[in-house]
């Protein structure tokens, strides 16, 4: 239990409702005890019918004095099995959350269909637990979200091995299919939620006298192209994308005006339905406009990571010595110099092969941006979705330079 700023909101990183944490109510983690129909979670999950759960327990009617008081001090038992839940949909909050310690930090990663991004998800988060911890120089933590087919917290870890591990990671590794939209898949609602603490920079531990690293829970949520590019779905399916402190679109460069007839027919034949990304970044625009009341002649401050995938396609197609066919290292730090040499590169293609529309978007409309290659799998999947290996290039380098630009990282040493 402690003091807590009364004024700063806390975000839901299921539903990004934003509340006092003093107004958040709880409820019992325990599958044991009187149970009642849950309206809130079955409205978030757009379920057809309404699930039994344990009884909300309501916050009590006092006067402004004890009223102010919840919202400067949270009090928390580690022996009692109640826990905090988001007033608007009755998701279990993340504990350090819940305890006033921590907010999450959303960071949206978008796409159309063919952008491929349950395997940039997959692929990401087993390559930061894995490789760059290490390299990089982090400490990385699954922590709890919920299962919608048992209705209770799970670890994220489980539910990455679920939704993405078990088919990528498998002794015979098979590629991810489409995200299908939250309307029939209410399931990803649910975020992966994983804490990530970074050593304190030297600048940081002035300002932080007694704190040993600096933390945050990062949101992974993966959402289905068809609800970012449907203009209802976008605003009821896609509100994180508003609440987002860095944005990293994912796009197909096969998807682009003319670039699928630069492949081999045989692989042309082989390409899944394309999705047009500069519907999805305009549609992203549009989206911060409307909600966040950015003036149409303002740039989105929030900065922007604009990453093309399936580069291992791109062999032949640009000179084999560009970086944007080669991996990148981080060795105790973001690798800057690398990243803007890949980042000029990839505006060079855009300019080569026509495309120069797409850039000029992202410079007109977003304050800070950076372009980026990457290729999940290194390969394209069989027909059968089966791989033979898994070979990931600069996954990691738009998360990376987000948390770069949060200040949570810092160059990498020369």
């Amino acid at each position: 239990m402690g003091f807590i700023l009364p004024f700063p909101k806390r975000q839901c990183p299921f539903c990004f409702e934003r509340f006092f944490l003093g107004d958040a109510p709880s409820r019992s983690t325990s599958a044991v005890g009187p149970t009642e129909p849950d309206t809130a979670v079955a409205d978030f999950l757009n379920l057809k019918q309404v699930p039994d759960m344990r009884r909300i327990e309501p916050l009590p009617t006092t006067g402004f004095a004890k009223r102010w008081l919840r919202r400067t001090w949270i009090s928390h038992d580690p022996t009692s099995d109640r826990k905090k839940v988001c007033p608007r949909c009755h998701m279990f909050l993340p504990h350090k959350m819940a305890c006033g310690e921590l907010n999450s930090e959303i960071l949206a990663i978008v796409g159309a269909r063919s952008a491929g991004k349950s395997n940039c998800f997959g692929v990401l988060v087993s390559a930061l637990e894995g490789r760059y911890a290490r390299e990089v120089g982090f400490s990385m933590f699954a922590q709890d979200t919920f299962s919608v087919d048992r209705m209770q917290p799970v670890s994220s870890r489980e539910l990455y091995k679920a939704r993405y591990g078990a088919r990528l990671f498998s002794s015979q590794p098979v590629a991810l299919d489409s995200t299908p939209p939250a309307a029939v898949n209410p399931d990803i609602l649910i975020p992966l939620i994983y804490r990530m603490q970074f050593p304190l920079q030297p600048s940081q531990q002035i300002t932080r006298p007694f704190a040993h690293f600096r933390a945050l829970d990062l949101v992974i949520f993966d959402a289905a192209g068809e609800d970012l590019k449907d203009t209802v779905k976008r605003q009821q399916f896609a509100r994180y994308i508003a609440a987002a402190s860095g944005i990293i679109f994912l796009i197909d460069p096969f998807a682009l005006p003319g670039m699928a007839e630069l492949l081999p027919p045989s692989l042309r034949a082989r390409l899944p339905q394309q999705g047009d990304a500069r519907e999805v970044i305009q549609g992203t625009i549009n989206l911060f406009e409307q909600r966040n009341g950015l003036r149409a002649d303002h740039k989105i401050p929030v900065p922007v990571a604009v990453a093309f995938t399936k580069t291992d396609m791109l062999e032949g197609i640009v000179d084999h010595h560009s970086p944007i066919l080669r991996d990148s290292r981080h060795a105790g730090g973001f690798n800057e110099d690398d990243c803007r040499e890949c980042s000029e590169e990839v505006e060079y293609y855009l300019r080569k092969w026509g495309c120069s529309d797409l850039s000029h978007l992202v410079r007109t409309r977003f304050d800070d941006y950076q372009f980026f290659a990457m290729s999940a799998l290194g390969q394209m999947p069989g027909q059968d979705l089966s791989l033979r290996s898994i070979s990931p290039r600069r996954v990691a380098d738009p998360l990376l330079w987000l948390l770069w630009k949060r200040g949570y990282l810092s160059r990498c040493p020369a």
